[in-house]
Parts: structure tokens; sequence; C-alpha cells
């Protein structure tokens, strides 16, 4: 009965590894394939802050050339490094527990429900978070620094400049928002992806292949943009304003007061411009090494 038993529990515990090695690899593919444009979100994000009063920030298309025009076009792949050690770690945790926690939480046998995948994506997504924050506050920082002088230009620059001015935890400056973002950007993002390619392949008799990933990842990649873009707009702004503001409540009222309800989708063409290239190469990459390291298909 023992080794029944060990048996049963041997799949999930080797495949854990795999989950998570697999999903690293896939979300560092699309974190490089998309990276400049994350660095012109980022700089949409914060151009109020370096426009005069009244002047019209520009646009996806105009901020880009800029950056190319005014920093060079490696500029656009300005936190690269941390962008990889992040999709390698944060999201190979996010992607990567999703499956677990599923299984956790409903069993090997059971169909979850909808709200079953939207808490195994929210948990998954919330402890990865916890855990790789400063990754995160490191690469918007050298995403945002620009030509500015007096802006770190290394990883290891900022983690100094911010130790220095307040102290470890000042590294967490910005984690509630990243945690909450986090666990909503997981549980939109695969749980949405899980089950529209439920009935996706219900409605449409589709076997699991391209055709069914792709127009999953694709919608995936909308709602979770539309949804996550508010947050997005707060973390950000508190990673870089540093001391500015006393929390996220307090930055949103800022936002609120300056911008209106729209200052919340600031940014939010080129986010999905990023995100949804990056949900459907996120998922394509990990659906295809799935297949190849044995596990079921998301």
């Amino acid at each position: 009965m023992a080794a029944a038993a060990e048996q049963k529990s041997s799949p999930l515990s080797k495949s854990v590894f795999t989950e998570l090695y697999t999903s690293g690899i896939s979300v560092a593919c699309a974190n490089t394939a998309t990276n400049p444009l994350d660095v012109v979100k980022v700089r949409l994000q914060l151009a109020r802050n370096q426009l005069a009063t009244g002047q019209k920030p520009p646009g996806m298309v105009a901020t880009g050339l800029g950056v190319i025009k005014n920093e060079g076009v490696l500029a656009l792949w300005s936190g690269l490094g941390p962008s990889l050690a992040r999709g390698i770690f944060f999201g190979g945790a996010r992607l990567g527990l999703y499956t677990p926690i599923k299984f956790l939480i409903c069993g090997d046998n059971a169909k979850p429900s909808f709200e079953m995948k939207v808490l195994s994506g929210s948990l998954s997504g919330g402890l990865a978070a916890a855990v790789t924050s400063p990754i995160e506050l490191i690469k918007t920082r050298l995403q945002a620094a620009g030509k500015d002088p007096n802006a770190q230009k290394s990883s290891m620059g900022v983690i100094r400049a911010v130790v220095a001015a307040d102290g470890v935890a000042g590294l967490w400056k910005g984690a509630m928002p990243g945690l909450i973002r986090s666990a909503i950007l997981t549980a939109a993002q695969c749980a949405t992806y899980d089950e529209v390619k439920r009935v996706v392949r219900q409605t449409t008799g589709w076997g699991d292949g391209v055709s069914l990933h792709l127009s999953s990842s694709m919608i995936a990649g909308l709602v979770t943009t539309t949804i996550t873009n508010p947050i997005d707009v707060i973390k950000t702004r508190m990673f870089v304003g540093g001391k500015t503001y006393s929390g996220p409540i307090a930055c949103a009222a800022h936002v609120m007061k300056s911008d209106g309800l729209i200052g919340f989708m600031k940014g939010w063409s080129a986010s999905y411009a990023r995100l949804g290239p990056h949900t459907v190469i996120m998922f394509l990459t990990a659906e295809r090494l799935r297949k190849y390291a044995g596990l079921q298909s998301l």
C-alpha cells in the first residue's frame, strides 16, 4: 500500500521541476522578444512626469523612435539581464506552479471549475512575485533611466543606490502592488487560457495544436492586459518614485487626481503590444516544451 502511495505521488513530485524549467525557458524567450515593447511601455507610463504641464505625451511609435534616436537601438533592450533572470525564476514559478497547485486543490482526476483555475493562478502568481520583486524593481529602474545622468546604469548600481537610500527593505518597494498584479495577471492569463482553450476545443473540435494554442493565447493576452494595466501603472510609478508615494493607495489617489480614471489605462496600447505577443510566445513555447518533456498540455 505504501508502495502504491509512493507511485501515485511520484509523478507530481518529479514533474514540478520540469514544470518550473519549461515555464522559465518559455517566459525568458517571450521576455527577450518583447523587451523593446516593455521599455516603450515604461517610458509611456512615466511620460507625464517628464513633460511640461499641458504638453501631450508622445504615442507608442514616437516613444520607441525617440529611444532609438537618443539612446540607440540597444536601449530597447535595457534591463534585459534582470528581465531574463525574472523570466526564468519569476516566470518559471508563476507559470510552472499553476498546474501543480491546481492538482493539489482539485485532485488528479477532477475537472476544475473556472473559479478553481483563478484561485490556482492567484496563488502561483502571488508566491512568485513575493520572492522575485527586487528583480522587477531593478529591471524597471534600468528601463526608465534613459539618459538621466543621475540614474544608475547597471543592476548592481541600482541595488547599491536603493539599499543606501531605503535599506534592504527598499528592494521590496512596490512589492505589494507587484504581488497583487502578479496574482491577478497569472489568474487572468492562465485561467483565461485554460478555460478559452477548453471552450474553443469543444466548439471547433480542434485538436491540441498550434491553432488552438494561438487563438486561446491571443484572447488571454487581451483579457490580461485590460485587467492588469491599472496595477501596472501604480507599480511602475512606485518603483521609480522611491519615497514619493507612501503606498499603493496614495499612488492610486495621485493618479486619479492628476489624470482621472483614464490615467490607469496609460500605456494600454504599449502594454497590449507587449503582453499580447508575450502571452502568445509564452504559451506556444510552453506547450511545445511540455510536449517534448512528457508533460500534459496546459
